[in-house]
C-alpha cells in the first residue's frame, strides 16, 4: 500500500517560505513608519475619525460630508436611517498609504469598503480635492447602503463583483458634478475627437485597462449617466441603482431604463459625444497642439497611452529635460537633445525612489526644475512614505537626496536665480504652503502660512519675489473652488493678488525678463495656456487646444514649451511666441486690494458637531461568513465554510476555513491571524487534515492519518522593495495502518529566514524591467521532540532587460542545497523547471539542484482587444506574445556527483511558446502558456499548456 502524505505537503509548503521560487512570494511591501492616535467626533450622519495632523480639516470635512449627504439623499431618495457611517480622514497621501484598514496604493485618493461601511480619504492641501474625493466616496457609501442590505450581508457583498464599474464609479463621479468638471471634460473631448472612447461594455471592470485609462473610464461612466438623465428623464440614475439590487447584468438594467441593450445604448451614447464635441471644436475654434509648436516627443507605443510632462529647457544647452511614463511607473527622468532630436534616459528612478507624482490624476503639475546654470535638476520623490528633494547632477550623473523634515508632503520645486536655494510646496499640519530650502545649510523656512492651498512657486529673475497660485473659495459661482495668481515679496513677506481672472490658474512661470507670467488656466471644460503682463494686468489666451495644455515653460530664447493631451497620451511641444494666440481675456489689473502679510494664520470654517471629541475605541466583528453544505447517499454529509473578521482599524485580521465530509471521515481546517499595527507584520497560522478512510472494507483494511501545522511569521519591510521574513513552525504527522499495526509519527520543528527583493516593473501586462531576488535558509533540528531533520539553503533570482516596447529579455536562476537524514528531494523536470523533461520523483532528482533560464519575450498582437462577451464567464483577450527560450539544470546528491558531472548529465532544452493574455470577467488576469521544449541531451520533447507566469 502506498499511503498519501499530507505531512509532506504541509512540510513542503513551509519549506517554500525559505526556498521556493514561486512567483507569488514576491511583491511590493507596505511600510508603516508611524502609529495613529485616532479620535472621533460625530455629525448627524457620520463618525469622523482623525488624528493630530488631520485635525485642522475636521470642521471642513464635516461641512462637506453633511452637504453631500443632503444632496445625495435627495437625489437617490434614501437615507442612512439613523445610522452614522465611519469616516477616516488622513492628513496626507503618505499617511493614508500606511493604513491598516485597506491597502491604499499610489494614485488612490479614497477608498470605500462594504464590510464595515467604512470610507477613508486623505487631504492634499486643496479643499477642492477634499470636497471632491469625500463626495465621490460618499456616493459609494450610498451605493452599498442600497445594494448590500437585508438578510445575510456576506452574500450581498459577493454581488459587488458583478456590478459594472462604469456605473459604480461613473455614478460617484457624476455625483461630484460642479466640483471637478474640467479634467473630465478634457478627457472625454479628447477621446471623442480622437476615436479613443472605450465602449461601456468593455468597462464592466477596469483591471484590463492600459496606463492612463482609468480616469477616462471613470469619466466615461459619469458621461453615460449624464446622458441618461438628460435624454431619458431625471431620476433614472436612482432607478438604475435600485434595479441593480435585483438585476446583476448592466444590459438588463439599461433595457429597463432606456429600452436599449448595452450595445445599442453604447452606440447612441458614443455617437452623441462625437457629435457634441465635434460641434464644440468648430464653435470654439479648437486646434491640434501641433498648430502652436512642433512636437518634441512621440508615442513609444501608439497602442499604450503615456505621459510626458514638466518640460524644462536647460540654460546653456540645446536640450529639454522632462518626466516620462514611456517605460511605466514611476516616471523616468529624460533628456531630449534639440539639435539631434535624440532622447535618452537620464535616470530610471526605481528602486532608489518609489514614486514621483506628476500631479493629482489628470491634473498634471510642474514637478521638475533646472538650476540657472543648467547643470542640476530638482524634483521631489517618495521613499518609505517620506518626501525628499532629489538633485541630479547632469555632469557627474550623481543623484543626491535632501530630506525635508517636518513636511508630510512636498512637491513642485523651483530654483532661485542664484541657484543657492529651492522653493517648493510643502504640507505641514494639513496646510500646504510655500517653503524655502537653503541648499548649503539644508534649513527650511516657511514662506506662507494660510488655510489656502499654495502651489507651484516661480522666482522672479531678480530673486526678490515668488509668483505662485493659491486656492480661493468663490461663493455662488458654478466653479466654487478657483486658483488665483499671487506674488510674494521675499523681503517684506507681503503677498498680493496679481489677477482676479476666473478659473484655476496653474503652474505659473515668470519670463526671463520678469515682465510676464505664463500659466495654464482651467475653467469651463478647457485648460489652456495664458500669459499675464505684470505691468498692466493684461491677460491673453495663447492656445485653444482640443485636449488640454499643461506645465508651460519659457525657453532661454523666448520660445514656449508645453505638454498637451491628445489621443489619450500627453506629449511635449515647443514653438515661438509668434506661433501662439494673443486673445485678450482680461484687459487690466483688478481693483487694488490691501496686500496681506505672510505668514499669517487664518481660522478655518466650522460646522456644528454632535457631541465632544472622544478617544477612539476599537471593536472586533465578522466581515464575511460563507457556508456551503449538501448531503448525498454515497458520500454522506459535506460541509465547508469560510469566515473572516477584523477590527475597525484593520490591525487585527482573522480568517478561517473548515471542511468536513462524513463519508470519508475527512476534516480539513485552516486558520490565520494577522497583526498589522507596526512596521513588522505578524501572521499566525494553524492548518491541518484528519483523514479516516476505509480502503477495503471487505478485508477490514483501513487506515487513518492526520497532519497539523502551527506557524508564526514576521515580515519586516526594509522599504517598499525589500523585506526580511522570519518563520517558526511545528509540523506533526501521524499515520496508523489499522490492518498491520504500522504507526508512523513525524515531527518537524522548523526555523526559516528569507531576504526578498522585488523591483520588477512593466508598462502593461508583462514585466519589462527590474529584478527579483530571494535568499532563503530553513532548518529542522532535533529539538522539542523533532525527528524530521534537515536544513536547506537556496537562492532565486530573475532579471528583466527591456528590449523595446513590451519585449524583454528574461533571465532566471535557482539553486538549492539540502542536507540531513530526511532532506527533501527536488525534481528537475516539469514546466516550472527544465522544460522538455517530464516531472519525476525517481529520475533527475536530488537534494541539490541548480537551473537557469534565458527567455526572450516579445508581442505578436499587442492590441488584440477581443471580448468574448456572449458566454459566462466572459473572456477578454488582450494580447498574444511569443517567447523563445532555453533551460538548463542539474540535480545531484553528493559532491562527487557534481565533480564528475559532464555535459551529457546536464538537462538542457530549447523551445518556443505563445502566451495568451486574458481577463476573466474583465477583472481577473490570466496568462495561458503554450510551450514546446526540445531536449538536447536526449531525443524528444514535451508540449506544455499551463496557467500563470512561470517567472
Amino acid at each position: 500500500m502506498k499511503r498519501a502524505a499530507p505531512f509532506a505537503a504541509l512540510l513542503l509548503g513551509l519549506a517554500a517560505l525559505a526556498v521556493s521560487p514561486a512567483h507569488a512570494q514576491f511583491g511590493r511591501n507596505q511600510v508603516v513608519t508611524r502609529d495613529f492616535e485616532w479620535k472621533v467626533v460625530s455629525t448627524e450622519h457620520f463618525d469622523i475619525h482623525y488624528y493630530e495632523e488631520s485635525a485642522p480639516m475636521v470642521p471642513f470635512a464635516a461641512r462637506v460630508l453633511e452637504s453631500s449627504y443632503a444632496r445625495l439623499s435627495r437625489t437617490l431618495r434614501t437615507d442612512f436611517k439613523g445610522a452614522r457611517k465611519p469616516f477616516f480622514l488622513y492628513g496626507s497621501a503618505n499617511e493614508m498609504q500606511q493604513s491598516s484598514i485597506v491597502d491604499a496604493g499610489d494614485g488612490t485618493g479614497g477608498i470605500t469598503e462594504p464590510f464595515k461601511d467604512r470610507f477613508l480619504v486623505y487631504h492634499d492641501g486643496s479643499r477642492r480635492w477634499l470636497d471632491t474625493v469625500a463626495s465621490h466616496e460618499l456616493a459609494h457609501v450610498f451605493q452599498f447602503h442600497v445594494l448590500i442590505s437585508g438578510f445575510w450581508k456576506s452574500a450581498q457583498i459577493l454581488k459587488t463583483i458583478v456590478y459594472p464599474l462604469w456605473f459604480m464609479e461613473g455614478m460617484a463621479e457624476w455625483s461630484t458634478k460642479g466640483l471637478d468638471e474640467t479634467a473630465g471634460e478634457v478627457l472625454m473631448r479628447d477621446a471623442a475627437t480622437s476615436k479613443t472612447l472605450i465602449p461601456l461594455w468593455k468597462l464592466e471592470h477596469f483591471s484590463h485597462l492600459k496606463p492612463h485609462q482609468v480616469r477616462l473610464a471613470y469619466e466615461s461612466g459619469a458621461s453615460a449617466l449624464e446622458f441618461i438623465e438628460s435624454q431619458y428623464g431625471e431620476g433614472r440614475v436612482e432607478r438604475m441603482l435600485k434595479l441593480f439590487d435585483s438585476k446583476f447584468e448592466s444590459g438588463a438594467v439599461l433595457q429597463d431604463v432606456t429600452g436599449l441593450d448595452v450595445f445599442a445604448f453604447d452606440r447612441r451614447w458614443r455617437e452623441y459625444l462625437e457629435e457634441r464635441y465635434a460641434a464644440q471644436v468648430r464653435r470654439e475654434r479648437l486646434q491640434e497642439p501641433a498648430v502652436y509648436g512642433r512636437v518634441l516627443t512621440t508615442a513609444h507605443d501608439r497602442n499604450i497611452p503615456e505621459s510626458n510632462s514638466s518640460p524644462v529647457p536647460l540654460p546653456g544647452r540645446k536640450a529639454v529635460a522632462y518626466l516620462s511614463t514611456r517605460d511605466g511607473f514611476p516616471p523616468a527622468l529624460m533628456l531630449l537633445d534639440l539639435s539631434s532630436g535624440k532622447t535618452r534616459t537620464l535616470l530610471d528612478l526605481e528602486p532608489r525612489i518609489e514614486t514621483v507624482e506628476l500631479g493629482r490624476f489628470a491634473d498634471l503639475s510642474r514637478v521638475l526644475a533646472a538650476s540657472p546654470d543648467g547643470r542640476r535638476l530638482a524634483f521631489t520623490g517618495k521613499r518609505n512614505h517620506r518626501d525628499s528633494l532629489y538633485l541630479y547632477d547632469l555632469e557627474t550623473r550623481r543623484l543626491e537626496r535632501v530630506p525635508l523634515p517636518g513636511l508630510s508632503d512636498a512637491t513642485q520645486p523651483a530654483f532661485s536665480p542664484d541657484g543657492r536655494s529651492v522653493a517648493l510646496a510643502g504640507m505641514k499640519e494639513a496646510l500646504t504652503d510655500l517653503w524655502l530650502l537653503d541648499l548649503s545649510t539644508r534649513r527650511l523656512r516657511r514662506l506662507t502660512e494660510d488655510p489656502q492651498d499654495d502651489q507651484t512657486p516661480s522666482f522672479s529673475p531678480d530673486g526678490r519675489s515668488i509668483v505662485y497660485t493659491s486656492e480661493a473659495e468663490v461663493e455662488g459661482d458654478a466653479m466654487p473652488y478657483q486658483r488665483r495668481l499671487r506674488r510674494l515679496d521675499l523681503f517684506s513677506g507681503m503677498s498680493e493678488e496679481l489677477s482676479a481672472l476666473r478659473g484655476a490658474a496653474r503652474d505659473p512661470v515668470v519670463s526671463p525678463d520678469g515682465r510676464r507670467v505664463l500659466f495654464a488656466l482651467e475653467k469651463d471644460g478647457s485648460q489652456d495656456l495664458h500669459e499675464l503682463e505684470l505691468a498692466t494686468g493684461r491677460v491673453e489666451r495663447l492656445t485653444r487646444t482640443v485636449g488640454a495644455a499643461y506645465t508651460p515653460a519659457y525657453a532661454p530664447d523666448g520660445s514656449i514649451a508645453f505638454a498637451s493631451l491628445r489621443g489619450g497620451s500627453v506629449q511635449l511641444y515647443a514653438g515661438n511666441r509668434a506661433d501662439f494666440l494673443s486673445e485678450p481675456v482680461l484687459r487690466g489689473k483688478p481693483a487694488p486690494a490691501a496686500p496681506t502679510r505672510s505668514p499669517a494664520t487664518v481660522s478655518v470654517s466650522t460646522t456644528p458637531l454632535f457631541g465632544s471629541e472622544r478617544a477612539f475605541r476599537d471593536s472586533f466583528g465578522s466581515d464575511l461568513f460563507l457556508p456551503a453544505f449538501f448531503y448525498s447517499s454515497n458520500g454522506g454529509f459535506f460541509w465547508t465554510s469560510y469566515w473572516q473578521g477584523s477590527d475597525m482599524l484593520g490591525i487585527h485580521q482573522a480568517q478561517g476555513l473548515m471542511t468536513y465530509a462524513s463519508g470519508e471521515g475527512y476534516v480539513d481546517y485552516q486558520a490565520a491571524y494577522q497583526y498589522s499595527r507596526w512596521r513588522p507584520r505578524f501572521v499566525f497560522q494553524s492548518m491541518g487534515t484528519v483523514y479516516n478512510r476505509g480502503l477495503d472494507t471487505s478485508k477490514g483494511w483501513n487506515s487513518n492519518e492526520s497532519a497539523h501545522t502551527q506557524a508564526a511569521t514576521m515580515a519586516y519591510p526594509l522599504d517598499r522593495f525589500q523585506r526580511v521574513e522570519l518563520t517558526a513552525a511545528a509540523v506533526t504527522d501521524r499515520y496508523n495502518d489499522v490492518n498491520n499495526g504500522e504507526r508512523i509519527v513525524n515531527d518537524a520543528r522548523i526555523a526559516a529566514a528569507a531576504y526578498v527583493r522585488d523591483t520588477v516593473k512593466g508598462r502593461y501586462l508583462v514585466a519589462t524591467g527590474g529584478s527579483r531576488l530571494r535568499l532563503g535558509y530553513l532548518e529542522s533540528p532535533r529539538v522539542l521532540g523533532g525527528n524530521f531533520i534537515y536544513r536547506t539553503a537556496s537562492v532565486y533570482a530573475s532579471k528583466y532587460v527591456p528590449t523595446g516596447g513590451l519585449s524583454a529579455f528574461a533571465l532566471r536562476g535557482f539553486a538549492v542545497q539540502s542536507v540531513g537524514p530526511q532532506t527533501p528531494q527536488y525534481a528537475l523536470g516539469g514546466f516550472s523547471s527544465v522544460r522538455g523533461y517530464g516531472y519525476s520523483t525517481v529520475t533527475d532528482v536530488g537534494s541539490r539542484m541548480a537551473l537557469g533560464t534565458a527567455e526572450w519575450r516579445f508581442p505578436l498582437w499587442g492590441n488584440l482587444d477581443y471580448y468574448m462577451w456572449y458566454m459566462f464567464p466572459d473572456f477578454y483577450f488582450k494580447a498574444v506574445s511569443a517567447a523563445v527560450f532555453t533551460d538548463a539544470g542539474y540535480a545531484w546528491d553528493t559532491s562527487s556527483q557534481l565533480e564528475g558531472a559532464r555535459w551529457r548529465d546536464v538537462r538542457h532544452s530549447y523551445g518556443a511558446g505563445l502566451r495568451l493574455h486574458v481577463f476573466i470577467l474583465q477583472l481577473f488576469p490570466l496568462v495561458v502558456h503554450f510551450d514546446y521544449a526540445r531536449r538536447t541531451t536526449t531525443p524528444g520533447g514535451v508540449f506544455y499548456v499551463y496557467l500563470g507566469p512561470m517567472f
